[in-house]
């Protein structure tokens, strides 16, 4: 990977060789804070968190209504805007708050430092689930050419951790999606992955959705699956066979139009299906700047295309 200076603080002035990355939102003494408007800062477009708690940031809002931003957000320029390098949480319950200008401190960061910074900010904050910390992982070593002992080290996590989350890359995708909506855990899926028939782990992943099932249940069915016996339950714990089926509380379709929303829009976004044709998007905003911007986003003509042209409505 080409890492050449002049783009402002690069990969260098972020990792050394035998420690983890500082606290980015940590002010140095030679920094100065500013007031900027909140509508003139911009998401992370490398963040690889796509999904913010409501819940949390409603009570993050209630706190700076009463004592304010306390910790400066850090903003890099980028035209007439400012994209957010870390505090996007805060300036989320800012909008929230109704503030009309938050503290920040003006730092330069090019591209390839704003993508790790996100990454690794997050993952040593816990801010991911396991399916997007897996994916950043994975990332941080193909992009930077590291060792999963060294991309360990990074993110302050033993190399042991980080083998068993990369791992969950390995699970079918219907699968990963239950992990990511939290329908699943980590400790729940683990054991599928010493099942080396996909059908099977998927059939698998629904018994636990439908019965509740424990980690612990889960390894002992694969063990007894392992030594070849058939194994179908219901929700009555008796044996019946099972229709193959997918997991069909994930809707891959929607799955996937609802994170590319959420990328574009940069902000929460949910869809909520009716029935196999029919549905509602629900698309959250903070502040009026921000239902501008969010209108401003879709107003936007999508590119020529030989296609035919479709039309969302929201």
């Amino acid at each position: 990977m080409n890492k050449k200076g002049g783009l402002g603080k690069g990969l260098g002035a972020i990792f050394t060789d035998n420690a983890t990355i500082a606290p980015v939102d940590e002010v140095q003494p030679h920094e100065k804070e500013i007031e900027i408007a909140v509508g003139d800062i911009k998401p992370n477009p490398l963040q690889p968190r796509k999904v913010f708690d409501e819940d949390k940031l409603e009570e993050l809002a209630e706190s700076i209504k009463e004592h304010g931003v306390i910790q400066p957000l850090i903003v890099r320029k980028n035209g007439r805007i400012y994209e957010l390098v870390a505090g996007e949480r805060r300036w989320r319950a800012a909008m929230k708050a109704k503030l009309k200008t938050v503290p920040v401190i003006v730092r330069e960061y090019d591209n390839a430092a704003m993508a790790e910074i996100a990454l690794v900010e997050n993952i040593q904050r816990h801010d991911l689930n396991p399916i997007e910390e897996a994916e950043g992982i994975k990332r941080l070593m193909s992009e930077f050419g590291l060792t999963q002992e060294q991309a360990a080290k990074k993110i302050g996590r033993s190399r042991t951790a980080v083998t068993n989350i990369l791992r969950l890359l390995n699970l079918p995708q219907d699968v990963r999606d239950a992990v990511s909506r939290e329908t699943l855990t980590m400790g729940q899926v683990r054991p599928l992955l010493a099942l080396d028939d996909k059908e099977e782990q998927e059939q698998l992943a629904l018994l636990i959705i439908e019965q509740g099932l424990s980690a612990r249940a889960v390894e002992d069915i694969v063990k007894r699956i392992k030594n070849g016996e058939h194994i179908t339950f219901d929700n009555k714990d008796e044996e019946k066979p099972v229709k193959k089926r997918k997991v069909k509380e994930i809707s891959v379709y929607c799955q996937d139009f609802q994170n590319r929303l959420i990328e574009l829009l940069g902000t929460k976004v949910k869809i909520v299906p009716k029935n196999e044709k029919q549905g509602k998007i629900e698309i959250n905003y903070y502040s009026a700047e921000d239902l501008e911007r969010i209108y401003e986003l879709l107003e936007q003509k999508p590119k020529s295309s030989n296609k035919k042209e479709q039309k969302l409505t929201v």
